[in-house]
C-alpha cells in the first residue's frame, strides 16, 4: 500500500488542505500542537471510520463547523483507490454521512459501515481483529501513536496478553477450545435428548413381539372363520340351485294360470262378439227392409251446363244495359249542372267576354233538347232490363229445379250404396259367427288341458316357502360370520398399524442409539483429544511467537540504545524485563530517552512479528512512527537513522519536531499553524 494524497475539509484545526505522500522516508514536521497528528487521525478514520471512544466525531469536526470531509488517495495491488468519508453535525451530535470508494474510476456509494468492510477486505484484514475502538492490525502494523504503545507497556499484563494472543492469531486456540466447551455442552445435550429418545427402546422392541403375536392369532382366527364362510357359501349356492328349480316350476305355474286367464277372457270375448253380430245381423235386416227403392231416378247434367250457360250469357246483357243507364243518367246530370250554372254566369271563364240572355237562352235549350234525347234513351234502356231480368229469374227457376232432380238421383244411389253394404256385412257376421262357434269350442279344450297341467304341478308353492326360510337362515349366519371376519380384519389392521408404527419407532430409536454412540465418540474425541491438541498447538506457537518477539526487541533495543550495562527480553506474559548490572529494574525507573527506546523496540518487533503472521495483509510496505523520538539523545537520533533503513519499507511517515531527523529523510512535509489554522508549508 502506498499513500499518495490526503485531502481535509474542516477537519480538527484544518479548514482545506491536500497534502501528496510521496514514496521513501516522509516526515511530518512542525511545532508541537502545529496538526502533525491530526493528519494521522484524518488518515486513520478515512480507512476506518468512527469509532467509539478512540475516534469520536466531535475530536474530529472543526468546531463551529456543520460539514467535513476526509479523502483518501492511495495505491494497492495496482489499483488507484479513492475513499471519501462525510461528517455532519446534527444535534449536539457529529454523525457520519454516506461515502464513497472509487477503484480504478469505478465509483460505488457506501454507507459507513459498508465502506469499513470493502476496506477491510482491500487491505486484507480479518474482520475479527477490528474491534469496535480500533483496528488491531492497523494499530499494531502501521501506526501507533507513541503515548497508546508507553500505556501498552505499563498497563495491566493481561490485556496486553490477552490483545497480542489476538493480534497474533494465537487466540483462534483458546477460541476453539472454548467453542469446544460450548459445543461439547450442546452435545451433552443432544446426548441426554438421545438418551432420553431411546430409553424406552426395549419396552417398544417386547411391545413389537407380543403385536407380532397379536397378529398371529388374529389372522388364524380370521382363517378360521374364512372356512365356516367357505362351508355356509357352498350351502347357500346348493339352496340357490334348489330354489332355481323351484323357481322355474313356479314360473310355469303362473304362466299356466296366466294361459288359463287368457283363455277365459278370450272365450268371453268371443262369446260377446257372437252376441253383438246376432244383434247387427238383425238391425242390418231391418235397414235394408227400409232402403229397398221402388223407382229409379235418372238426370242428364248436360242439360243444368246448357242452362248456367244462357243464364250467363243473360246476366252479361243486362249488365250491359245497367252501365248503360248510368251513362245516360250522367248525360242528364252534366246538362242540368250545365243549365244552372249558366243562369247565374256574367262573364265567361274562358274568353272573358259578357254573358249575354240571348247565349243563356240558346244554351238552355240546347242543354233541354239533350236531357230529352237522353230520357227517350233511358226509357227505352230501363223495358230492356226488365225483360232481360225476367228471363234471368226464369233460367234460374229453371236450373234450380234440374238440381233438385239430381239430389233426387244421389240421394238414390246413396241408399243402393248402403243397401249393398248392410247386405255384404250380413254375409260377413255370418260367416264369423260360424268361427267364433268353432273358436269357442277349440278354447273350452285347452281351458280342460292346463287345469290338468296346473294340478299336476301340486304344492310347490309350499316347497318354495320352505327353501326361502332355510336360505334366509343361512344367509343371516353367513352375514354373521362376514361381520366377524370384518371385525377380526379390522382388529388385524389395528395391530398392523400399530406393528408398523412400533417399526418406524424402533428404527428412529436404533438410529438416535447409533446417534448416540456417535456423539458419545465425538465428545470423547473432543475432551480426550482436541482440546489437548489445542493446549500444545497454542503453546508450540506461543512459544514460537514470543521467541521472534523477544530477539527482534532485544535487537531493536540494542540498535537505539548502545548501553552493555542495560539489557531487555521479555516474560512468558510479553512484559519487557529491564536488566541493569545484572538486576532487573522495574521499567519506570529508565529515562525518557530509554523508556521511548523500549517503546519504539516493542512497536517494531510487534509490526515485524505481526507481518510475518498475516502474511496476506497489505499494508505490510507502509509504517507510521508518531513521535518516535521523544527524550532522544542526539546519539540516538543518529541510531534511529539506522533503524529506518533497516526497517526496509516502500513508504515511511514520521511524525516530529526533531529538526535533525530532516537530515536523513527523503522528504519533509512541513506544517504550520496560524489563528487556529493548519497549513502545509510550501
Amino acid at each position: 500500500m502506498k499513500i499518495n494524497k490526503i485531502t481535509l475539509s474542516n477537519i480538527r484545526s484544518y479548514k482545506s488542505q491536500e497534502i501528496e505522500f510521496p514514496l521513501g522516508t516522509v516526515l511530518l514536521s512542525g511545532e508541537v500542537g502545529s496538526g502533525k497528528s491530526s493528519v494521522l487521525l484524518a488518515l486513520d478514520f478515512a480507512l476506518f471510520g468512527l469509532r467509539t471512544g478512540s475516534l469520536p466525531g466531535g475530536s474530529l469536526l472543526r468546531k463551529g463547523e456543520n460539514k467535513g470531509f476526509v479523502e483518501l488517495l492511495f495505491e494497492l495491488g495496482g489499483r488507484n483507490v479513492r475513499i471519501r468519508r462525510n461528517l455532519k453535525k446534527q444535534g449536539d451530535s457529529i454523525v457520519q454521512e454516506p461515502g464513497f470508494i472509487e477503484i480504478d474510476s469505478e465509483r460505488e456509494d457506501l454507507s459507513p459501515i459498508e465502506l469499513k468492510e470493502r476496506v477491510l477486505s482491500l487491505l486484507k484484514y480479518p474482520k475479527d481483529l477490528l474491534m469496535k475502538s480500533k483496528s488491531l492490525i492497523y494499530r499494531y502494523t502501521v501506526y501507533t501513536p507513541q503515548e497508546e504503545m508507553k500505556s501498552i507497556l505499563l498497563g495491566n499484563k493481561d490485556y496486553r496478553l490477552e490483545t497480542l494472543r489476538k493480534v497474533f492469531g494465537v487466540d483462534k486456540y483458546k477460541r476453539m477450545k472454548d467453542n469446544t466447551i460450548i459445543y461439547v455442552n450442546h452435545l451433552k445435550g443432544i446426548r441426554k435428548e438421545l438418551a432420553g429418545r431411546i430409553a424406552d427402546l426395549d419396552e417398544k422392541i417386547l411391545m413389537k413381539k407380543e403385536v407380532d403375536g397379536s397378529i398371529s392369532e388374529v389372522k388364524n382366527k380370521i382363517l378360521e372363520v374364512d372356512e365356516k364362510i367357505k362351508d355356509f357359501k357352498n350351502l347357500l349356492e346348493t339352496r340357490d340351485k334348489e330354489i332355481s328349480l323351484v323357481e322355474e316350476n313356479i314360473n310355469l305355474f303362473k304362466e299356466l294360470q296366466k294361459q288359463v286367464e287368457v283363455s277365459l277372457f278370450e272365450l268371453k270375448s268371443k262369446s260377446s262378439l257372437k252376441e253383438r253380430n246376432v244383434k247387427e245381423i238383425k238391425e242390418s235386416l231391418e235397414k235394408i227392409s227400409e232402403l229397398i227403392i221402388k223407382e229409379e231416378v235418372f238426370v242428364d247434367e248436360k242439360i243444368i251446363i246448357a242452362k248456367e250457360k244462357d243464364l250467363r250469357l243473360v246476366e252479361e246483357k243486362l249488365s250491359d244495359w245497367n252501365a248503360k243507364i248510368g251513362g245516360l243518367k250522367n248525360k242528364i246530370g252534366n246538362s242540368e249542372e250545365i243549365k244552372s250554372k249558366i243562369k247565374t254566369m256574367d262573364f265567361c271563364p274562358l274568353c272573358k267576354q259578357k254573358v249575354t240572355k240571348e247565349h243563356i237562352r240558346d244554351v238552355v235549350a240546347g242543354e233541354d233538347e239533350k236531357i230529352k234525347k237522353a230520357q227517350e234513351s233511358l226509357d227505352l234502356t230501363e223495358k230492356e232490363i226488365e225483360k232481360y231480368n225476367s228471363d234471368v229469374k226464369f233460367l234460374k227457376e229453371e236450373i234450380e229445379n234440374w238440381k233438385k232432380q239430381i239430389s233426387l238421383a244421389e240421394t238414390y244411389k246413396l241408399k243402393k250404396k248402403i243397401l249393398r253394404e248392410k247386405e255384404d256385412s250380413v254375409e260377413r257376421l255370418q260367416k264369423e259367427n260360424l268361427l267364433l262357434d268353432k273358436e269357442v269350442v277349440e278354447l273350452k279344450e285347452n281351458q280342460r288341458k292346463l287345469s290338468e297341467k296346473i294340478k299336476g304341478l301340486g304344492d310347490v308353492k309350499e316347497k318354495y316357502d320352505v327353501l326361502i326360510k332355510e336360505k334366509n337362515k343361512l344367509n343371516e349366519e353367513y352375514m354373521r360370520l362376514e361381520v366377524e371376519k370384518g371385525g377380526f380384519v379390522a382388529e388385524l389392521n389395528s395391530f398392523s398399524k400399530r406393528l408398523e408404527e412400533l417399526k418406524k419407532e424402533i428404527l428412529d430409536k436404533s438410529e438416535n442409539k447409533k446417534d448416540l454412540l456417535y456423539w458419545t465418540r465425538i465428545q470423547d474425541w473432543l475432551i480426550d483429544y482436541f482440546v489437548n491438541l489445542m493446549d500444545v498447538i497454542e503453546k508450540k506457537v506461543l512459544l514460537k511467537v514470543h521467541t521472534d518477539f523477544d530477539s527482534l526487541f532485544q535487537d531493536w533495543f540494542n540498535m537505539l540504545i548502545d548501553n552493555e550495562m542495560i539489557k531487555v527480553d521479555l516474560d512468558e506474559e510479553f512484559t519487557p524485563v529491564v536488566e541493569q548490572n545484572g538486576h532487573v529494574i522495574d521499567y519506570s525507573y529508565l529515562s525518557g530517552g530509554e523508556k521511548t527506546a523500549a517503546a519504539l523496540a516493542y512497536r517494531l518487533a510487534l509490526n515485524q512479528v505481526i507481518n510475518d503472521l498475516v502474511g496476506v495483509i497489505e499494508t505490510k510496505d507502509l509504517i507510521i512512527l508518531d513521535e518516535p523520538t521523544d527524550g532522544f539523545s542526539d546519539e540516538q537520533l543518529d541510531r534511529l537513522r539506522d533503524v529506518i533503513k533497516e526497517l526496509n519499507v516502500n513508504q515511511t511517515i514520521l511524525v516530529s519536531h526533531e529538526s535533525k531527523i530532516e537530515s536523513f529523510v527523503d522528504s519533509v512535509i512541513r506544517i504550520a499553524k496560524k489563528e487556529h489554522v493548519s497549513e502545509v508549508m510550501v
